[in-house]
């Protein structure tokens, strides 16, 4: 038989799309499955769905909790997890037919830790109306799509913009399929928002090698009101804390050129908040003394680095951020024209 392969949703007022989420991962091609359907305390009818599945599907279990945010609930699964290997699913999106499929066969044929896919974005509440998977796997089957394996360092760099055009595949959690030791000690960041980018970097530290497929096989449901299209808040600044604590563990490894991949990344995602941050909140000028400082941090670090023998910031980029920190408000407003 082949390995079982848990899949966590985490579940928290979706009524209208759950079904859409679990029956996607019902109909996978790939059968042997531990489904975990995490109600972290929904107030609609999204645990009477979960129950309703599970009494007539042998392979999903649930776990009703109190609610505790995202992180909370994946970490709920992941205590619970039998799995060989381990994926999730947010509950407002799905799955392609072979998501777990083709991504467990890539983790075979290239003797993999980690195996990731692209997504696509929709807006269609009906599956059928949504990415066009059958056109996607087809291609797979005719060759078309060329796996690109990457070791430990190159997956961590991969995190990066400025190192990598599809970063935020490597970033997100769910577009992914892990061996399930890979998840042993480590825990999502309860009470925080950017819980991706504080934790997969953890993740792929632990692997020897990564497969990555350019194949969408994960549709992300867009709607209106998500977290991603909210007014600017104070919680978007997790993400900068995120980004401390992986400068503190590369430091602490002296694995240079992450540390100074994850500086570099911290001050341009210090810039393109800092417009947002001024427009919606003016008040928070200590917020906005924190974003100027990471920006101060990147030039004095390389600065020290250049002194060594090797700077990390290109002179335009330098240039740049000395603009910034000199004309803050007019250096971002021409930046986004």
């Amino acid at each position: 038989m082949k390995p079982l392969i848990s899949v966590i949703i985490p579940i928290y007022g979706v009524e209208p799309y759950l079904r859409r989420a679990v029956d996607s991962v019902l109909r996978q091609t790939y059968r042997n499955l531990d489904i975990i359907l995490v109600d972290d305390g929904s107030l609609d009818g999204c645990g009477k769905i979960c129950d309703a599945y599970a009494a007539k599907e042998a392979r999903v279990r649930v776990i009703h909790k109190e609610n505790g945010g995202l992180s909370d609930a994946r970490n709920a699964g992941l205590k619970i997890a039998g799995g060989d290997y381990i994926a999730f699913l947010d509950s407002d999106d799905y799955y392609a037919p072979r998501f777990i499929e083709i991504l467990y066969e890539q983790i075979c044929l290239q003797d993999a830790d980690v195996a990731v896919c692209t997504y696509e974005v929709t807006e269609e509440m009906q599956a059928a109306q949504g990415p066009d998977f059958a056109a996607a796997c087809k291609a797979y089957d005719r060759g078309e799509i060329q796996p690109v394996c990457y070791d430990r360092a190159q997956m961590l760099m991969n995190q990066y913009d400025a190192h990598c055009p599809d970063a935020t595949y490597f970033i997100v959690a769910w577009n992914k399929l892990y061996k399930a030791s890979l998840w042993k000690g480590i825990t999502f960041p309860t009470g925080k928002i950017h819980e991706d980018e504080a934790t997969i970097y953890k993740i792929f530290d632990k692997i020897q090698k990564g497969v990555y497929l350019r194949l969408p096989l994960y549709a992300y449901f867009s709607m209106p009101g998500s977290i991603t299209r909210e007014t600017f808040n104070l919680k978007r600044l997790d993400w900068m804390d995120a980004l401390d604590d992986r400068i503190a563990f590369f430091a602490e490894r002296k694995e240079t050129a992450l540390r100074r991949a994850a500086i570099r990344a911290r001050a341009d995602g210090a810039i393109r908040y800092y417009l947002p941050l001024s427009r919606q909140l003016r008040h928070a000028k200590e917020e906005k003394k924190r974003l100027r400082g990471y920006v101060r941090e990147a030039l004095q670090a390389d600065r020290t680095d250049r002194r060594c023998g090797e700077g990390f910031l290109s002179v335009k980029t330098r240039l740049g951020y000395r603009l910034f920190l000199l004309l803050p408000g007019i250096y971002v407003r021409v930046l986004y024209r």
